[in-house]
């Protein structure tokens, strides 16, 4: 086999435009695939926060059924806390005593409306179902797109999630 003599021309690579364009490319994908699995977390983490306090609050309305006895659920910004009452002459506001692990922190502020947080909101539960001046509709306070459920109906016999275009819109419940 004879030698053959290379020169720089012939040998093969890449020249650095041809790595810069995939290096853009590639970055481009990347930085499209952070931002939507980012979207996703957000409303993955308020469906979840969704569904958990409407478990917990049927919870609590199940425990007043099948007691028969007064419960509430008391309502703020950042949480919300469950307690029980002996009669029913006790005070929704002073009274009762909290269900042992019935305090819980919220990720996502539970609002009233577009302007008004929840601050020791109080929402009577007996063993008919919730207090019919207790009717209420509770929005989660989120960045970015409108999660899939991103409200609660708080109904005189049900607690249901939902969806609402905006903070103080209809409550779509299903």
């Amino acid at each position: 086999m004879p030698f053959r003599i290379i020169r720089q021309n012939d040998i093969d690579g890449f020249s650095i435009v041809e790595l810069a364009v995939v290096l853009a490319i590639i970055a481009t994908l990347l930085a499209m695939s952070t931002i939507s699995f980012n979207t996703w977390l957000v409303r993955h983490n308020v469906e979840a926060q969704v569904r958990q306090m409407v478990a917990d609050f049927n919870e609590v309305r199940v425990r007043a059924l099948t007691m028969k006895q007064r419960h509430s659920i008391t309502l703020n910004a950042n949480s919300y806390v469950f307690r029980s009452y002996d009669s029913e002459e006790e005070d929704l506001d002073t009274g009762g005593t909290i269900i042992p692990g019935g305090t819980r922190t919220v990720t996502y502020k539970l609002k009233k409306n577009s302007t008004a947080d929840y601050a020791a909101d109080v929402y009577e539960i007996d063993q008919r179902g919730t207090n019919a001046s207790s009717v209420a509709t509770i929005y989660l306070e989120y960045p970015g797109t409108t999660p899939g459920l991103n409200c609660i109906k708080l109904h005189t016999v049900r607690i249901n999630p939902g969806n609402s275009a905006t903070i103080g819109g209809t409550c779509n419940d299903k």
